[in-house]
């Protein structure tokens, strides 16, 4: 790993400042994320806090094929590279709250993948009211030596949409794990849904400004897909949610991203759940809607950080 402080890396002139960017900053090149489930599920479902998770969450649309195999996550990560190590790499607890578990069994997962040859960092997917001391402490000694990141599930800076789409815990308890997070200089990357059932484009640029008022080092940007199965899945055959078309997304992304800091890493732009697991909307490709963010971006004038110099 380079020396170089991961969050004050150059980075070249931008629409936005991407993952893609910033880990060339840091590295001198592109790598691979290596998503695993670490098995730790979520409190949100086992009665902790409920039993029926988020409204809009099915786990399994964040886990690829190879991690649902009961495996732990170091086989995982060599299932993903078929047996054959691929140099460097970064690995990805993703799917439940990947800190929801005791010290000793969050250090045996992060000590397992760090084992693997070419593991030269750690994204760590969990739900803020899922992070504490023990946690960062387990984090601790990497400090410095592996590329460590905390993505803390917001969705909202609204406590109303919160508890609307079943969170099970408001906005306080992000700022508490933020806190946290970076007295120990651990970077946070907050996720946030655009299209949320409720919300307008006022309430998405106040998520936005809410980020950059705390100082949120990245962003990862998801359009609201109805996944199959799910409770919100219920309330859209039932006409009470209705799905961002791709034609207007755009325009709030560019909006979005005015309102962030220049410096924020954005890991994400929009959502991906599988197709055989996706009920609306049915959106163009991937890359299609990314080139047109860019393409409305550049009509405009527009760049991210845009606003958020506006208020210095």
């Amino acid at each position: 790993m380079s020396n170089r402080s991961p969050l004050k890396s150059q980075h070249r002139a931008f629409l936005y400042r991407s993952l893609s960017s910033y880990l060339r900053g840091v590295f001198g090149r592109a790598l691979r994320k290596v998503p695993v489930d670490p098995g730790f599920g979520c409190p949100n479902r086992d009665g902790t806090i409920g039993t029926t998770g988020c409204s809009f969450c099915d786990l399994d649309s964040f886990v690829p094929t190879y991690a649902r195999s009961g495996k732990g996550p170091a086989d995982q990560i060599m299932d993903a590279f078929s047996g054959k190590s691929a140099q460097p790499f970064i690995v990805y607890l993703q799917a439940g709250a990947g800190t929801y578990a005791s010290p000793d069994a969050f250090r045996q997962v992060v000590e397992s993948v760090f084992r693997i040859p070419g593991s030269i960092g750690l994204f760590i997917g969990t739900r803020p009211d899922c992070v504490d001391e023990s946690v960062l402490d387990v984090l601790n000694p990497y400090l410095g030596r592996k590329l460590l990141w905390l993505e803390l599930g917001l969705q909202s800076s609204s406590d109303l949409t919160l508890d609307r789409i079943g969170r099970g815990h408001d906005v306080e308890a992000f700022i508490r794990a933020r806190s946290l997070a970076m007295e120990r200089r651990i970077p946070i990357c907050a996720h946030i849904i655009l299209g949320l059932p409720g919300e307008g484009k006022g309430e998405m640029v106040s998520t936005a400004r809410f980020l950059s008022e705390h100082k949120v080092e990245g962003v990862k940007i998801h359009h609201l897909q109805i996944i199959k199965g799910t409770r919100i899945e219920e309330e859209y055959h039932l006409g009470r949610v209705k799905p961002l078309d791709h034609n207007v997304y755009p325009a709030l992304v560019s909006e979005f991203l005015k309102h962030l800091p220049p410096t924020t890493v954005i890991h994400r732009l929009l959502s991906d759940a599988p197709d055989e697991m996706l009920t609306a909307p049915k959106w163009p490709q991937r890359s299609r809607v990314i080139q047109s963010i860019r393409d409305h971006m550049t009509r405009e004038g527009s760049f991210q950080g845009k606003k958020w110099r506006e208020r210095l």
